[in-house]
């Protein structure tokens, strides 16, 4: 089962409009959205992808974010992925379902697992900045950013994969972090669209395209994270 799901960092209205209608998913993906946008998501699912200080309080930071956001959501990915046992444990007495932040790239056969303290984890098989930023991150791995093995495993082999891409990165595709590092200060100004800065050559974006078109070969569409685990509770096999 592939999760495509998509976090929104640095992303402009415009450009969120343009890329929901540019990029379609194959089924139901979901959206990790640090801000609000006046778009229509198709019905994909949305939840708060917060940015959480260290010195913050994280529970009050979510509630403003998912008031901000008009959303009632039952998952939540965190800038970073910026996690603690307590913090699971506030969200699971708010009554989330489940976080999406845990990191397990490459590994095969996963699932859904239950904290002890009630929150489920749907542990992400692929981010694609991690990817092109391994070589800078572990220099010396025998790592190849954007491997076709990452979209054969997924598509051919049983278990959960929860892909993890920046819309802002499939928009620039993005291949190297010089590449985002060149535009970064742009984006940021919020004066220009990333699609006016992509990249030629194998980025992200075609890493992406590719990762749907096998899809689309194989029969396989996207769940959204909440619809996979419910789907796996219901199987009886967690």
């Amino acid at each position: 089962m592939i999760c495509l799901s998509f976090d929104s960092d640095y992303m402009l209205q415009e450009d969120m409009q343009r890329f929901v209608q540019e990029f379609p998913v194959l089924g139901h993906a979901t959206f990790f959205l640090h801000r609000k946008y006046s778009v229509d998501f198709q019905g994909h699912e949305l939840a708060p992808h917060p940015m959480l200080e260290e010195a913050g309080d994280w529970m009050a930071t979510v509630q403003t974010l998912v008031h901000e956001l008009g959303i009632t959501p039952v998952g939540v990915r965190t800038h970073s992925c910026v996690s603690s046992q307590t913090f699971s444990a506030m969200l699971a007495k708010q009554r989330y379902l489940y976080a999406s932040i845990v990191t397990l790239f490459y590994e095969t056969g996963l699932k859904p697992y239950k904290h002890p303290w009630g929150l489920w984890e749907l542990p992400m098989y692929y981010m694609d900045n991690s990817d092109f930023c391994m070589p800078m991150n572990w220099p010396g791995s025998e790592h190849q950013p954007f491997h076709r093995d990452v979209i054969r495993k997924a598509v051919a082999e049983p278990g959960l994969y929860v892909f993890d891409f920046h819309p802002l990165h499939i928009i620039l595709n993005t291949r190297t972090y010089n590449d985002y590092l060149e535009v970064r200060e742009a984006i940021r100004s919020g004066k220009t669209s990333a699609f006016d800065l992509a990249f030629t050559g194998y980025g992200t974006r075609a890493f992406f395209l590719d990762l749907c078109k096998e899809m689309e070969r194989c029969g396989l569409k996207s769940s959204s994270c909440v619809e996979a685990l419910h789907t796996y509770m219901r199987s009886g096999s967690l």
